[in-house]
């Protein structure tokens, strides 16, 4: 009986060190995978920033700091792709030393050292959504902004022309916000359940503080069967679900939105009576991004112990490359499909990696 147990036990530890020994494997090989895509996609943009050089205070330096900023968001868009390549490269590193074929013949089945790989999967998944919810969007917001304040020698979150919304029965212009919480060029227009006019209000500027926007130097006109009547005021509250947070999204491509931001979004729009249901397939699609990077470790193992089982690194490299390009593009196509023909923003979002995991599935339970 001891001898028994000193044998699981050893074989529990044999186990935690193989465990350790394929995810540290397909970790590295996937960052660093992820650090040469990411490297040539930020050299692509830091090119294509020289036609903003000499615009302003622009710089050449300036350049290089917005590459840099773009930097994590070009790493989340890339991390699918670089989970598959980084798996075939990782685990096809160690057939080639024969140390899988020896863990098999130990006894290991594939399924099994699926599961170590897929321990570091869990691993890269993590960062992904880090990048993808915390760092990509602000850094990105952040280097937009930060041009346009050299370029244009002034900043406006909301983008050059201002933004249009609705909350309730008001419709809002805002001109313009240099700050996070203060706003210049402030336009209200009321109207009622038929879409009368019932007033119309603006301010030269509001300050938003403790929930609330305090209106300064507001002109406001009342429209009544009566007529017409006119207030001054210097400062007024308005309570309001339109927020700066919420108001800086309007103005943001929802591809660079994170999931939170996606989400406030979404609760806006329906509160509003407004069709959400693009960006409805774009949360759940960001939602079923970092899982997509589960599937392409499960889809790595057929070639790893299948067809590309001798194979050199060159061709591990182009097949991988064409299948996550593949699927990027077909999930890109399907994605913009649901949104024209209106079809189920969960489906359009999901299918294309249910797909891949039955595809990977079926691959894998072939294995022999």
């Amino acid at each position: 009986m001891v001898g028994a147990a000193c044998f699981s036990r050893n074989g529990v530890l044999h186990m935690r060190v193989i465990d350790r020994h394929i995810a540290t494997q397909v970790i590295l090989s996937t960052l660093l995978v992820l650090l040469v895509l990411t490297a040539l996609a930020s050299l692509i943009t830091f090119v294509g920033e020289f036609n903003h050089v000499g615009q302003g205070q622009y710089s050449l330096m300036d350049a290089g700091v917005y590459t840099l900023l773009y930097i994590p968001s070009q790493a989340y868009s890339m991390f699918v792709v670089a989970a598959l390549l980084g798996a075939m490269l990782g685990l096809g590193d160690l057939a080639s030393h024969n140390e899988l074929m020896v863990m098999r013949t130990a006894g290991l089945s594939v399924m099994r050292l699926g599961i170590s790989a897929m321990a570091g999967g869990l691993v890269l998944l993590g960062l992904c959504v880090v990048l993808g919810e915390a760092i990509a969007p602000s850094a990105q917001r952040y280097a937009d902004n930060r041009r346009s304040q050299l370029i244009y020698n002034q900043i406006n979150l909301l983008g050059n022309g201002g933004i249009w919304a609705k909350d309730g029965e008001q419709f809002l212009n805002v001109k313009q916000m240099t700050k996070r919480n203060s706003a210049q060029g402030i336009y209200i227009y009321r109207v009622d359940s038929e879409h009368h006019l019932l007033s119309m209000a603006e301010a030269a500027s509001a300050v938003f503080s403790n929930g609330t926007w305090a209106l300064k130097d507001l002109h406001e006109t009342r429209l009544s069967p009566a007529g017409a009547t006119t207030r001054n005021l210097p400062n007024l509250e308005w309570h309001t679900y339109l927020g700066p947070e919420l108001l800086s999204l309007f103005v943001v491509d929802s591809d660079s939105l994170s999931a939170h931001g996606l989400y406030r979004y979404i609760e806006y729009l329906r509160s509003n009576g407004i069709d959400a249901n693009r960006y409805i397939i774009a949360f759940w699609a960001r939602i079923a991004q970092p899982l997509s990077l589960l599937v392409m470790l499960v889809l790595a193992l057929p070639f790893v112990f299948g067809p590309l089982h001798s194979a050199t690194t060159g061709q591990r490299l182009v097949t991988g490359m064409l299948i996550g390009i593949g699927f990027s593009v077909f999930n890109s196509i399907f994605t913009q499909s649901g949104v024209v023909f209106g079809l189920n923003p969960i489906l359009t979002a999901w299918l294309p990696t249910l797909l891949l995991a039955i595809i990977s599935g079926i691959a894998v339970s072939r294995i022999r």
